[in-house]
């Protein structure tokens, strides 16, 4: 039986060799094939994340795991595919179907994260999916908010929410950013879409925003202290995205975001109006269920308890 899946999947690489375009047709179906890559990816997916490993043990599984998802994805009908087995990473989809994103991040040894992620997006005049594996580019982006991105250059980040707009050509992206062993972040992201549905992530789609954003024109990156949590939520019943308000915990530690956390008594957020998210400060009672924060529980190996570095758990 073994050596019947090798020879299967060998087939499938083959075959992919032959057809290099990374588009696909919607109408086909290949899910058997993809079953066979999700059994591989199950497996590999602990060897990410196993806290009893090096640095270069973990690159080593992400790197098989990373290629394998690839040639996962590049099959025909793999957008509608759910990888229900893979727990460590986020997978959404756009309420109408214009693309998925995939996203993960590795833990380094020294409190660092880096980010890796796909992007399916459908070219209106093919009415095929694309395949985009996104690059994090984290180390070269010094305007967080003000820079607009590409799947190659991209800001590494876990996404837990798509905001779809109705009649509106973008999407807003709530994600999490595990930055080092101190600041944690949790980030506003934006992704448009050109006419042959290539994404690329940032837009100026904010106002009123007060000046401790200065920058944030295309999105809103908050940073605080790794030791707290930060609620990031959108309410689709009154269509407004909710957050903490962030603030240092002493005076005169403005700016160092390591000693930032929130401030219980306050809720911040942004209202859709008129094409744009417009801030507005307190528009609520804070809120203690923390939702956000418990989609990430402690790295595992196994059924072992490991270090306390966030992995996404997608609900």
């Amino acid at each position: 039986m073994a050596n019947n899946r090798l020879y299967i999947l060998l087939l499938i690489v083959a075959v992919s060799c032959l057809h290099p375009s990374r588009a696909f047709a919607l109408s086909k179906d290949s899910s058997n094939y993809i079953k066979l890559y999700e059994d591989t990816l199950k497996k590999l997916q602990f060897g990410r994340i196993a806290v009893h490993t090096s640095d270069k043990q973990k690159e080593a599984a992400n790197t098989r795991f990373l290629n394998i998802m690839q040639k996962a994805l590049n099959l025909p009908n793999s957008f509608n595919y759910p990888f229900d087995s893979l727990k460590t990473i986020g997978h959404l989809t756009s309420d109408d179907k214009q693309f998925r994103i995939l996203s993960w991040n590795l833990a380094k040894a020294d409190g660092t994260y880096e980010y890796f992620g796909f992007i399916q997006s459908l070219n209106p005049k093919t009415k095929k999916y694309v395949l985009y594996p996104l690059k994090d580019k984290s180390a070269e982006i010094t305007n967080l908010g003000g820079e607009t991105l590409t799947p190659d250059k991209w800001l590494g980040m876990v996404y837990y929410k798509i905001v779809s707009m109705k009649d509106e050509k973008f999407y807003m992206l709530l994600a999490w950013s595990g930055y080092n062993k101190l600041i944690t972040r949790k980030i506003i992201d934006v992704v448009t879409f050109n006419t042959e549905g290539v994404p690329s992530f940032g837009k100026n789609v904010f106002s009123h925003l007060p000046s401790k954003f200065k920058g944030a024109s295309k999105r809103i990156v908050f940073q605080y202290s790794a030791s707290s949590t930060m609620s990031l939520e959108y309410n689709p019943g009154k269509d407004v995205i909710v957050f903490d308000r962030l603030e240092p915990t002493e005076a005169g530690l403005e700016g160092q975001y390591e000693y930032y956390a929130p401030n219980l008594m306050a809720v911040d957020g942004l209202a859709y109006k008129d094409g744009k998210w417009e801030y507005a400060e307190d528009i609520g009672p804070r809120n203690s269920s923390q939702k956000v924060d418990n989609m990430y529980h402690d790295e595992k190996d196994g059924d072992k308890q490991g270090d306390k570095k966030p992995v996404y758990t997608p609900h």
